[in-house]
């Protein structure tokens, strides 16, 4: 099982407008993860920092998936409008993944 932390910012005064929107996660969205094999996925919001963290068996599986799926990109669509991903994967469009450096 792979632990995978991102890290990126909402856009200067969004963050309210961020937890809103994922306040009602689109059914879709949610069985696109599940059946990616993803168990778990959390994202935090301090301030305009946002940090998510997901364990998946294969995150370059869920990310293929994810990226290749019609209902994923029109979630990224409404999301781009709040969000920066400075350090983006070049590759695939999604934040920088994060060193894992310990774990309990």
């Amino acid at each position: 099982m792979e632990r995978v932390g991102n890290v990126w910012r909402v856009r200067p005064g969004k963050a309210e407008e961020y937890r809103r929107r994922h306040a009602t996660v689109w059914p879709e969205i949610d069985a696109l993860l599940r059946a990616a094999g993803v168990q778990r996925y959390t994202i935090y919001l301090w301030g305009d920092l946002v940090f998510s963290h997901l364990e998946v068996p294969d995150y370059a599986e869920l990310v293929r998936r994810f990226n290749g799926d019609p209902v994923a990109q029109r979630w990224e669509h409404e999301m781009g409008d709040l969000l920066e991903y400075p350090d983006a994967d070049p590759d695939t469009g999604w934040p920088e993944r994060l060193v894992e450096v310990w774990s309990l």
